[in-house]
């Protein structure tokens, strides 16, 4: 071992662990590295607090957090993700990771080094609860009686874990459950798939194939548990496929009494209650072989977690083969952790099952709870959107396209049925990837609201739909004024940039703001700035052949120049200016209607810029305020989606614009899109700048900028950053007025704390403290705006999508989670007529109502349900 190994000790300085205790955790550490089945092994035995080591404690949630991801666990990747939490330099650096790895031999003796880890813990618990015990007597407070059963509490606590049931075989659960019977009465076609025992439904699917996630998903007592043991005994009694069944809803012995009354035709409530005849007990005894012989497990463990799942699931898949796996059900799963909500909880364990299917390559199913939706409506059908956890939004949402830049509505994305579109996602780094948007969807009729951020970005949501805060995705209905919002710093160039030719971007910018291109009107362009007219004229001339024509208005000091077409319009010949822009979406907007075309959104970084610098010496405004001591740059236009898109475009240049809404009476509101704090106003003026005469008042705003040491910057980090500082200087033993010092500001006590910090001050405290979190922080692709106001605006139609992957997309300029169903190839929602009529005419009928189907069409399978034998079958049955 080398000496870098004793940087990771436990609290005190010394490390005192004993040498056998080293050696174990040393040698199952080394040995999850080594090997997955490894990993798999120890998690059923372990728990990160049975290792006395700290550091190791560190070292074995970082494996098991990749491996919950699905990613590779070695001592190249646990290192990067120590590093990324900022722990490397607490576990002993990469080298003791190596020399974990060089502490152990075999990996397949990892469950044996973890036994003797957990019977160390358990003695280390038992002596603190010995002493624990000892100072309760001692101290003689309280109840006699609330005193032992706290002590019987502590030695419970003690073994906790260590004697949990576990996943059984039918023929080792077949007979308990025999004598529970007894007792109560005592009182009183060829497929490729794994087959569901339904014909109609196989037909449709072929059976359930490797790797797929499958949800069955029903409101309560509708029976999608039954439906989930029908498909496991037609699977493992008919067909000898090994399947696992884990029960967070139902125990063992219940399970095999309805496997029991199902496979033997006797009624569940015979069993149940004590009423078994002669001709049951027959028919159970001659069904108890068969049952007995079938390679089908339970689970029916307490507070199951993925993770528990994902290790019993590879350790069946290894010794038995495993064929299927069935999880009832999501919402009563835990992660053992604590979590920013329990939509995003069960949304994790969605992606955890669809890694798990693909691992294993096996089918797995989910069952899931439906929302209220189906009660809500009259048939009360249950729909894809009655699944998902997260929220939705309205039609009208504009949604960030990665493949060509431009922005694309919910609505438009359902009519048109695009799928597989890449849009920009946020990463687990905070950075802007390209992630597939698989598809939109309706989701009903429900109550929207409209969040404001004080950027002047507005959304239209349901109350539950998820937006981004520092503590982590939060509801809607949660957030209040002030809370601060993720939403995008910068956006990339697009994946497939589009250059456009020159000429039609420079006249598209001057018509856009300056020009009138009504319908049955001469098309127009006027300003009062010679340069901009020469740079339309000579446009126009070059790209269409056009001559302006100009007409001078002395008394309002403005040319107008009208570009005719340059032949006669006969014969259904158009002005060719006309027919572009018609081509474009444009011709016969009037101002207020005018937006940026698709066109520019796609083209190089570059020829945006073109396009912005044209566009700002139209209605944009660049000047100095000495009285201020601070630039004023902004674009003005009453064409609120127009103010949208520039402000969209500046983020291309890591610029975040504000957007003003101006109001007069009797006049219609204007919107000012404005750039602000030194830094993204020098931002434009180099990298952008404006056409014509403004761009001289654009030089000398640069140059007063470089001579002024601050000015407004609203690009800061929420100050709860300032916990993750605190913490970093604790563990390097630094005080805080030494940071202070180090940082190059003036000491004041605990009001550095209160204020949010700049990026680059952040930046400047991550390279003191060498934290790859804060810097991570510093350099991420999230601009923090705050909440403004929420306000109702009544029921809409409303809409989701699924984003593969990061689960998150970018909405009229915000970061918005998506759906829980994203991660399902197929989903069955069970819908019974008779649980909500009594009279219905549809009494014993089921709908199988195939609603997602990633590899084959959906459609609706009938059945019947025999809810005495707790069973559904075949319509013909």
């Amino acid at each position: 071992m080398s000496e870098s190994s004793h940087e990771a000790r436990p609290a005190g300085g010394i490390d005192r662990t004993p040498p056998q205790d080293l050696a174990a955790e040393q040698s199952v550490l080394g040995a999850m590295l080594m090997s997955k089945d490894a990993i798999a092994d120890v998690v059923e035995v372990l728990k990160g607090r049975d290792f006395y080591r700290p550091a190791h404690e560190l070292i074995y949630d970082a494996v098991l957090d990749l491996y919950g991801r699905g990613e590779p666990a070695d001592p190249v990747t646990v290192a990067d993700e120590l590093s990324k939490r900022g722990e490397i330099s607490k576990v002993g650096g990469h080298v003791y990771l190596a020399d974990l790895l060089a502490s152990v031999s075999i990996a397949a003796n990892a469950g044996y080094y973890a036994e003797i880890v957990r019977d160390k813990a358990v003695l280390r618990r038992l002596v603190e609860a010995s002493i624990k015990i000892a100072q309760m007597g001692y101290q003689g407070q309280g109840d006699v009686t609330d005193i032992v059963d706290a002590a019987q509490q502590s030695i419970y606590e003690v073994s906790e874990g260590k004697t949990s049931d576990d996943y059984k075989p039918l023929s080792v659960l077949i007979e308990p459950a025999i004598d529970e019977i007894e007792s109560i009465a005592n009182r009183g076609g060829e497929m490729s798939g794994v087959p569901t025992g339904f014909a109609e439904l196989d037909e449709l699917t072929n059976g359930l194939h490797s790797g797929q996630m499958i949800i069955i998903a029903a409101r309560p007592a509708v029976g999608k548990s039954t439906l989930a043991l029908d498909f496991a005994r037609a699977a493992s009694i008919k067909h000898k496929l090994t399947t696992a069944f884990f029960s967070l809803e139902m125990s063992q012995t219940e399970i095999v009494m309805r496997l029991l009354s199902a496979e033997a035709q006797v009624p569940l409530n015979h069993i149940r209650g004590g009423k078994m005849t002669e001709e049951d007990w027959s028919r159970v005894v001659r069904k108890t072989a068969q049952v007995s012989e079938a390679p089908f497990f339970i689970d029916d463990s307490p507070n199951l977690t993925m993770m528990e799942i994902r290790a019993k699931a590879r350790r069946l898949k290894q010794r038995h083969d495993l064929k299927l796996v069935i999880i009832d059900y999501m919402q009563l799963m835990s992660s053992g952790k604590k979590v920013e909500s329990r939509q995003l909880e069960v949304s994790e364990f969605s992606r955890q099952i669809k890694l798990l299917a693909k691992e294993l390559q096996i089918p797995v199913i989910a069952l899931s709870q439906l929302n209220r939706g189906p009660e809500q409506r009259t048939d009360k059908k249950p729909m894809l959107s009655d699944l998902r956890e997260s929220g939705c939004l309205t039609a009208n949402t504009r949604v960030l396209r990665a493949d060509t830049g431009a922005e694309i509505t919910m609505g438009e994305l359902l009519e048109s049925g695009a799928q597989n579109i890449p849009v920009w996602s946020l990463d687990e780094q905070h950075k802007l990837v390209a992630a597939p948007m698989t598809h939109a969807f309706p989701s009903g009729t429900k109550p929207v609201f409209r969040l404001t951020l004080t950027s002047g970005r507005v959304i239209e949501a349901t109350a539950n739909h998820p937006f981004l805060t520092w503590d982590g995705w939060m509801p809607l209905g949660e957030l209040v004024p002030g809370a601060r919002l993720a939403t995008p710093r910068i956006t990339p160039e697009p994946l497939d940039p589009l250059s456009m030719d020159e000429d039609e971007l420079v006249l598209l910018a001057h018509l856009t703001g300056d020009g009138s291109f009504v319908k049955r009107q001469p098309i127009r362009y006027a300003s009062i700035d010679e340069a901009n007219l020469q740079a339309v004229t000579e446009a126009a001339a070059r790209r269409f052949g056009i001559t302006g024509v100009r007409d001078e208005y002395a008394a309002a000091r403005v040319t107008t120049l009208r570009l005719p077409a340059p032949f006669r319009l006969t014969h259904g010949r158009r002005n060719p200016i006309a027919a572009w822009l018609d081509d474009l979406g444009l011709f016969g907007l009037r101002s207020h209607e005018k937006f940026v075309p698709a066109l520019v959104f796609q083209a190089p970084t570059e020829q945006v810029a073109t396009f912005l610098r044209h566009l700002w010496a139209t209605d944009g405004s660049v000047r100095w305020d000495d009285k201020a001591g601070q630039g004023r740059i902004y674009y003005a236009s009453t064409s609120r989606r127009l103010a949208d898109d520039v402000a969209r475009l500046l983020l291309r240049f890591g610029i975040v614009a504000r957007i003003k809404t101006a109001r007069k009476n009797g006049y219609r509101d204007g919107y000012h899109v404005i750039i602000n704090g030194a830094q993204q106003q020098k931002a434009f003026c180099e990298r952008i700048g404006v056409h014509g005469a403004r761009g001289a008042k654009c030089d000398e705003v640069y140059m007063a900028l470089t001579n002024i040491c601050a000015n407004t910057n609203l690009d800061t980090v929420p100050r709860d950053v300032w916990d993750l500082v605190r913490t970093g200087l604790t563990d390097q033993g630094m005080t805080h007025r030494a940071f202070a010092e180090a940082m190059g500001t003036q000491f004041c006590g605990s009001t550095m704390w209160k204020h949010a910090p700049s990026r680059e001050r952040l930046g400047r405290a991550a390279t003191l403290l060498a934290d790859p979190v804060l810097e991570r922080h510093a350099t991420s692709d999230v601009y923090w705006d705050a909440v403004k106001s929420i306000e109702p605006l009544g029921e809409q139609p409303v809409y989701d999508a699924t984003v593969l992957g990061t689960h998150n997309f970018i909405a009229d300029g915000i970061i918005v989670h998506n759906s829980l169903e994203q991660d399902a190839d197929m989903v069955i929602l069970l819908h019974r007529d008779d649980v909500y009529d009594k009279e219905s005419s549809r009494a014993g009928e089921a709908d199988l109502i195939v609603a997602k189907h990633r590899n084959g069409r959906t459609d609706t399978v009938v059945t019947a349900f025999q809810g005495h034998y707790s069973r559904f079958v075949d319509m013909q049955h």
